[in-house]
């Protein structure tokens, strides 16, 4: 089936690094995207203290590329064949722990008039004209550069419940609602974020995660079906239940616990002092399906709460590929797998469900897990992306042509013509000829 959306030239404008140690479903979206459409990423906006603490050597932030001492824009070949650019803003001003609404913006519109200097540059570099614009759970810029690239359409991709992350606390739930209302449609992650979100919304989609099938659909070997170690593909981070996880644990000493993921939470360290857990911490994306072919039972241990109402885990469909059976707790919307998972919410029930799975499901269940998961792959999910964007965009191109008043922004290009001179990058019209930037630029 090949995918429904082609010949677009589509501009991401993301909050996560193209990079990393963990699979982002933004990512895997636009790798699809990127086979049949010319594809901009915008990558995650680095502060200056980003910058400092990946020279430190603090962090792994490209402190480099940040400051322009490497190219910005890169062509980067996929493995699946497609390629995509991929740009790195020039430092930003940190602003997040600002509590005044009022400087807050003011600080953020600059950082936004320094984002519009680079991507307007970088479009002009690839030649993108029109585009359409997706906002990937950036609505910190979104809102001030809404409008600002003479998009045929602009998207909000909405992954998560903002209003409960506690890094998007002071000011997420109000700019999201804002741009929410800027934008011509919202696309969200799951049925509960849809739920929430439509009523901000011109128009709404479901495109739901999904599962590089290819990746974690490897056939297990005899001794990995044998396996009797409990996993967990993941983040250790707010989302978990240490309470339940530490009680699960503690019950099954005999039992084996490995947890595969960045540790983001320092109730973690709790679970590091007990004997039969394994913390290995974040591994690179190709290895993780030999991970997860170590398990004889996989697990979601999520805390129940606003932030995990919203989310379709990536993982489920990770394990399902590989065939492991799952016990998750009763965290959010399980009416797509229900029937083909273990639900506990007690510790008792917790332990007693990962030990019948380990007793009874070493392979009774797995293809349906597997047939599961491959009609979820992000292929799938890609076609489903561009499904929404061809409507919007046919959409807008009826009200245009019926002479509908289309909604322009306050800051309707303030940052456009009259304003080529000062956002210009400091670049000759030899290089802007290029495919890539040259290491040196930098922009005012």
């Amino acid at each position: 089936m090949q995918n429904s959306l082609r010949n677009e030239q589509i501009v991401v404008i993301g909050f996560p690094a193209w990079e990393g140690e963990y699979l982002k479903s933004t990512v895997q979206l636009v790798g699809e995207l990127a086979k049949n459409n010319a594809v901009l990423y915008v990558e995650y906006p680095f502060t200056w203290k980003d910058a400092i603490m990946g020279r430190l050597g603090k962090t792994k932030a490209p402190w480099r590329r940040i400051l322009g001492n490497e190219e910005r824009l890169r062509s980067l070949r996929l493995d699946n064949g497609a390629e995509v650019n991929v740009l790195t803003l020039p430092p930003m001003m940190p602003v997040n722990f600002i509590n005044g609404e009022a400087l807050y913006d003011s600080l953020m519109g600059a950082n936004a008039r320094k984002a519009f200097a680079a991507i307007k540059s970088a479009m002009q570099v690839l030649g993108f004209h029109r585009p359409v614009v997706v906002n990937a759970f950036n609505p910190f810029l979104g809102v001030f550069l809404a409008r600002q690239f003479d998009e045929k359409a602009l998207i909000y991709y909405c992954y998560d419940e903002i209003s409960a992350a506690k890094w998007a606390g002071k000011h997420g739930e109000r700019l999201e609602r804002k741009f929410m209302q800027q934008a011509d449609a919202v696309v969200t992650s799951s049925q509960p974020l849809l739920m929430a979100k439509q009523q901000f919304a011109k128009r709404a989609f479901l495109v739901k995660n999904g599962v590089d099938f290819e990746l974690f659909n490897r056939q297990p070997s005899i001794v990995n079906r044998q396996s009797q170690a409990i996993g967990y593909l993941g983040s250790l981070d707010e989302r978990i239940d240490y309470d339940l996880l530490e009680s699960t644990i503690i019950k099954m000493p005999h039992r084996k616990f490995v947890f595969v993921g960045r540790i983001n939470s320092p109730e973690a360290e709790r679970l590091r002092s007990l004997p039969n857990v394994e913390l290995v911490g974040s591994q690179p994306a190709a290895s993780l399906p030999a991970w997860v072919q170590k398990f004889g039972v996989c697990m979601i241990p999520f805390l129940k709460n606003k932030l995990t109402a919203g989310i379709y885990p990536l993982k489920i469909n990770e394990y399902f590929a590989a065939g492991k059976p799952v016990v998750t707790t009763n965290f959010g919307d399980l009416d797509d797998f229900r029937h083909l998972v273990s639900v506990a919410d007690t510790p008792t029930e917790f332990a007693d469900a990962l030990e019948h799975a380990l007793q009874k499901d070493q392979d009774g269940g797995n293809q349906q897990r597997i047939a599961f998961a491959h009609g979820n792959s992000w292929h799938q999910r890609a076609n489903d992306m561009g499904i929404a964007i061809q409507q919007v965009v046919a959409e807008n191109r009826l009200l245009l042509a019926s002479g509908e008043a289309v909604w322009i922004p306050d800051n309707f290009n303030r940052w456009g013509e009259a304003s080529a001179a000062f956002f210009k990058p400091h670049v000759s019209k030899k290089q802007m000829e290029t495919p890539f930037f040259p290491a040196s630029l930098a922009f005012s």
